[in-house]
């Protein structure tokens, strides 16, 4: 059974309620138009492109640009799995999508791990967040 994906994110506390939410929803888009761009995060909060396609891969989807997007179901799922205040929970609820994420995020794709192969996408770094939230802020 695959862990759950997910990560949190705290909000600054001039954000409204209203504010949270559509932070939320800004951030999950970012992070899907980040991964469809085929550039994911480090564990140190550095961008970086996704390894590329096997030959075999490439071959079977007939391009070699790494996206995460070939259909939208696993992206489509990732989603606000819990609020507290201003901090939030942002990942997969157990299921299909979640194990999918799982093998991208640490290279495993039902095999193995291997750290080269991980996609790591799900994510959100400071400068990325802050970028998100420069939105919100009237002053």
């Amino acid at each position: 059974m695959a862990e759950q994906q997910k990560f949190k994110v705290v909000l600054p506390s001039w954000m409204t309620e209203d504010d949270i939410d559509a932070a939320a929803d800004d951030i999950i888009q970012f992070i899907i138009d980040r991964s469809a761009e085929g550039q994911g995060i480090r564990g140190n909060g550095r961008r970086y492109r996704f390894p590329g396609y096997t030959d075999a891969y490439k071959k079977k989807k007939g391009s070699s640009k790494v996206d995460l997007v070939l259909n939208d179901e696993m992206l489509a799922e990732i989603q606000t799995l819990q609020r507290d205040g201003h901090e939030l929970t942002i990942g997969f609820e157990a299921g299909k999508q979640n194990d999918k994420a799982e093998g991208n995020q640490i290279g495993s794709y039902g095999r193995d791990p291997n750290p080269s192969k991980a996609r790591r996408f799900l994510g959100i770094n400071k400068e990325e967040l802050a970028a998100v939230l420069a939105r919100f802020r009237d002053d």
